[in-house]
């Protein structure tokens, strides 16, 4: 879709119908919403820049996120591998952003790689190709809403370790503070919708503050500071792997699972005053800004670790709690920086939650799964929320989280799956513009401008998602345990699985995409 200042005149062609249905495109760059030609009520746009910057920061919150991964200092490839490998997978992540933002810019739409797989891939292929990009991000949308749910049930319960070294959690324990976290992010995104982006905005404060407060407590009181061979040169090998270019590439996860959910911004698309412009910059300034303060963060972690062996056997189990205790040596100093922690992913989980019902409604509408249009593709006119597609992921959530009673390999490798799912979800659109020989159509300039770049960057980033998802596939210590193994690809192939039997039951005759064209365009190349 070409942008106009002055207004353009849009057209919806449905696979299903002939029918044409003209739509002017405001000042503002609105563009015509799927649900309104249906008939139905559509969210609010009561989002500005900075409330959506606010979701995507604390979706992905990478400086803090990356302190999670602590324990991967000591045992893949120590400090240095831990910065190395952070530049490595920064570049294409970064890569990532901008060819997304590039998208965007050209097609903005809620269902992002759903949409755009149609619009790119072979007419022959589109329906199926588009479908099952959209299972593929949906699965990543739910999973990273479940591994944040996880992740905020370990901090609690560090905290609780913290001031209390001979409390003894249980099983059930994690689980009641996850599902509160996954109930709460619910309750506020079906009740309080026409606050999250006042909330939003607020993050961005909580977390730039609440980081500064971090990094500057452990640059002041960590003492004595690692030297720069610790920093940048020594190694260290605890995996098994004989070959250090195995042990390098696994250490990956880290940067891979803190500059992540890259579409994130796209599925606020009709909540977002002009989106073309919007959702491009939200993207490619905050990935960009979220790389350089998480190269920041890990500089400053890999100086402050006072006594690196704590962190194999850390604190309730997190070893950034372990840092803070170590380096911080008050109690009430390394409490405090748990709560912002703590905090911070507990509104990092209800920007997930805000984003991944927004995708799923999306899809949803497109009639991929069954009751999709009437209900999880429904908007409440009256709570200006999708009330069912919000139920749907808490629900899954609570579902998975059951996991805890059975294995903590099997949930640690559905939380894990959020990438890889991610990356081949993303593959599929991006390999189809890669074939497409005008990319966009004839006449059409992206806002956000790759020029001459754009497909060399198109076609690095599906070398790396499948080099990426391969990796992400690998276990991280031999030999292989059952507790220790990488279940990834076992949660895949399950996703796959009925990904496929979805199809033949209900999406091959259902599943259909409205698509808006320029009328100019249209025009010029007829």
């Amino acid at each position: 879709m070409s942008s106009s200042n002055d207004g353009s005149v849009l057209q919806e062609k449905d696979l299903k119908a002939s029918t044409r249905v003209q739509i002017v495109d405001t000042e503002e760059g609105e563009i015509a919403r799927i649900d309104e030609l249906h008939g139905k009520e559509g969210l609010e746009r009561n989002f500005d820049v900075w409330s959506v910057v606010g979701i995507v920061y604390s979706s992905i919150a990478t400086p803090l996120t990356l302190g999670t991964y602590l324990s991967t200092v000591i045992g893949v490839g120590g400090a240095p591998f831990f910065f190395y490998s952070y530049l490595f997978t920064g570049f294409f992540c970064l890569l990532i952003a901008y060819s997304i933002s590039e998208m965007a810019s050209v097609n903005p739409h809620s269902s992002a790689m759903v949409y755009w797989t149609y619009l790119f891939a072979p007419k022959k292929y589109a329906r199926f190709l588009a479908y099952t990009s959209g299972i593929l991000t949906c699965a990543c949308w739910i999973f990273a809403a479940t591994a944040t749910s996880f992740f905020i049930a370990d901090l609690i319960i560090g905290m609780a370790y913290m001031q209390n070294p001979g409390y003894e959690s249980k099983v059930f324990h994690y689980y009641l503070v996850f599902l509160a976290n996954t109930v709460l992010s619910a309750v506020v995104n079906v009740w309080g919708t026409r606050f999250i982006p006042i909330i939003a905005r607020v993050v961005n404060y909580i977390f730039n503050l609440g980081l500064l407060f971090i990094l500057v407590s452990l640059l002041v009181r960590a003492h004595p500071k690692q030297t720069a061979s610790f920093a940048f040169t020594e190694v260290t090998n605890l995996t098994g792997w004989d070959s250090k270019g195995v042990v390098f590439f696994i250490s990956i996860l880290p940067c891979a699972g803190s500059l992540t959910l890259f579409d994130g911004a796209c599925h606020m698309t009709d909540e977002t005053p002009n989106p073309r412009k919007n959702i491009p910059i939200v993207i490619s300034y905050g990935y960009t800004a979220s790389f350089f303060m998480g190269l920041v963060a890990i500089l400053v972690y890999n100086f402050c670790i006072v006594n690196p062996d704590n962190l194999l056997d850390p604190i309730g189990g997190i070893p950034l709690y372990q840092l803070f205790v170590d380096a911080l040596r008050n109690d009430g100093l390394a409490l405090t920086c748990a709560l912002i922690i703590s905090i911070g992913f507990a509104v990092a989980s209800v920007g997930v939650v805000t984003s991944a019902s927004r995708l799923l409604m999306a899809f949803a509408d497109f009639g991929s799964i069954p009751y999709g249009q009437k209900v999880f593709g429904a908007v409440d006119p009256k709570l200006n929320a999708p009330i069912w597609a919000i139920v749907f992921v808490s629900v899954t959530e609570a579902v998975i989280g059951l996991l805890y009673f059975c294995s903590s390999a099997a949930l640690n490798a559905v939380c894990g799956s959020c990438v890889s799912a991610m990356y081949l979800g993303y593959l599929i659109p991006f390999a189809a513009l890669c074939f497409k020989k005008d990319r966009y159509g004839k006449g059409v300039k992206p806002m956000f401008n790759l020029g001459r770049w754009g497909k060399p960057m198109n076609i690095i980033c599906c070398v790396w998602y499948l080099f990426g998802a391969a990796w992400l596939c690998v276990p991280s210590y031999v030999p292989v345990t059952a507790n220790g193994m990488n279940y990834t690809v076992v949660v895949l192939c399950i996703t796959l699985l009925l990904t496929m039997a979805n199809w033949y039951l209900y999406a091959r005759k259902n599943f259909s995409i409205v698509v808006f064209e320029d009328m100019e365009t249209e025009e010029s190349e007829t």
